[in-house]
């Protein structure tokens, strides 16, 4: 009778194991989604989106880390995040510039409104013609900034200069 009991509470225990990694994985795969938003956000010059992915990051890297996940880990999710979705962002940029290029074409000189149209269309301009290397470093720098500071994630060892983890101790 009690190896009865202890088998179902291996198997209770087994489930428990099982749904606690099933929720690490997931925000392992937020943490690159999160990622590939926020760089299109700033690919887009829309700062307020851009700043809330950056926020959202930067809580699910700190949970990553208190869950003891390393933190090249972590960064290797972001980056593969911002990687991959690089080509689909650029199109979408490319559309977006050729939109805002039309309709400053056919728009009346001199309107408010058409002076943040040319602001966006050049930011957007830069953005696409900015590397992805500095894309991926800027957005691990934002993220990791917030993540020690809003939620006191320990990145002691990152090394800002190089952005790259393992700071010389």
């Amino acid at each position: 009778m009690q190896s009865k009991t202890d088998a179902s509470q291996s198997e209770f225990s087994l489930e428990a194991l099982f749904t606690e990694a099933t929720k690490e994985t997931a925000n392992l795969s937020q943490v690159k989604s999160a990622a590939a938003f926020a760089m299109k956000f700033l690919m887009l010059g829309d700062e307020p989106s851009y700043v809330d992915k950056i926020y959202q990051l930067a809580e699910l890297s700190a949970h990553l880390l208190k869950l003891e996940f390393s933190l090249e880990s972590v960064l290797q999710e972001v980056q593969s995040g911002i990687t991959e979705s690089h080509p689909h962002a650029l199109e979408l940029i490319t559309s977006k510039i050729g939109l805002g290029q039309y309709q400053l074409a056919h728009a009346t000189p001199h309107l408010f409104v058409n002076q943040n149209l040319e602001k966006q269309v050049r930011t957007m301009r830069h953005y696409k013609e900015y590397p992805l290397a500095e894309l991926i470093e800027a957005i691990i720098t934002d993220v990791l900034v917030q993540a020690s500071v809003q939620f006191g994630a320990q990145i002691d060892n990152f090394d800002f200069l190089n952005c790259k983890p393992g700071l010389n101790q």
